[in-house]
């Protein structure tokens, strides 16, 4: 314990320049600060700060001994917070990232049913398209598509993205129904471009079909715009099965190509690795995975 004190009043009088400060954030006096300093000086036969009667400073060659005990009075205080809620129902605040098309068609729609099961968590929930930086900007969780790249998150897969290529019907009676990729040159195309980069997105062909240059006759930077002019009957659209979903239940739009369709990338849950899996983002994961499993949401490929 003498060691922890000594570790918290170093951290602090870092982040605060002073003595002073530390002690009053800490609740002791300046004198208590200084002597865990000098205490954990004398342990380490170092000097840590570099002292002026008006501030100190720590001495450049000890950044790295204070990010490692800032690390760890941070796993320290999570540790504590994971005891404490495990004694408890989840409950706390939740922040989720979500892609905008994957919160608007499945989350939302199981918001009721996991506030219901778990009325003591409060949710922060951002729809975002742009790849956030969950430990930065103090994200609990994510929802992203493709492969996992950065070696500070773990994550579990949801499924795969399958997409279809689907139009109206009074559309497909007008122009004809395509029965090969290469045919659609001659029809007219709805496009989605990625809000961030502006890169028009592929359509999810197998090979030899994936890199086709299709007609650009509409192009939009939301999936539910390209829906909605599916519906009606301006072209062909290509979009994630679980939104065309009822379209094809309420026969507005009919699926076209279904032989030649490809998976496009998964999706999966996210989290930092450095951090405990508390109980309400085991919660929240179990939840959306066991939703997700029961078949409700098309990720399935079209038979």
């Amino acid at each position: 314990m003498e060691s922890f004190r000594s570790i918290n009043a170093f951290v602090h009088a870092v982040e605060l320049c002073s003595y002073a400060a530390a002690a009053r954030v800490l609740g002791v006096s300046p004198s208590a600060i200084a002597k865990s300093v000098a205490k954990l000086e004398d342990d380490l036969g170092v000097r840590l700060f570099h002292r002026t009667t008006r501030s100190i400073c720590l001495t450049k060659k000890d950044d790295i001994f204070y990010e490692r005990c800032k690390f760890i009075l941070g796993e320290i205080r999570d540790t504590k917070a994971l005891l404490a809620e495990m004694r408890t129902n989840p409950k706390g605040k939740l922040h989720i990232s979500v892609p905008q098309i994957f919160g608007h068609s499945i989350l939302i729609p199981l918001l009721p049913k996991f506030l219901d099961k778990y009325p003591d968590i409060q949710l922060d929930v951002d729809f975002e398209d742009r790849v956030v930086d969950l430990i930065a900007e103090g994200i609990d969780l994510a929802v992203r598509s493709g492969e996992l790249a950065d070696n500070r998150l773990v994550g579990r897969k949801l499924g795969e993205q399958h997409f279809v290529v689907c139009a109206n019907p009074n559309y497909l009676n007008m122009k004809g129904i395509p029965s090969h990729p290469s045919e659609l040159v001659n029809h007219h195309c709805i496009h989605f471009k990625y809000p961030t980069s502006g890169r028009i997105a592929s359509w999810s062909f197998v090979k030899p079909y994936e890199n086709l240059d299709l007609p650009k006759n509409i192009i939009f930077n939301n999936t539910y715009a390209g829906l909605r002019t599916a519906i009606a009957g301006l072209g062909i659209a290509h979009l994630p099965i679980y939104v065309a979903e009822e379209a094809f239940k309420n026969k507005l739009l009919i699926p076209v190509l279904t032989q030649y369709m490809s998976p496009l990338g998964s999706l999966s849950l996210i989290w930092p690795s450095n951090r405990h899996l508390s109980p309400k983002v085991k919660a929240f994961a179990d939840f959306l995975n066991n939703e997700l499993a029961t078949g409700k949401f098309l990720f399935n490929k079209l038979q």
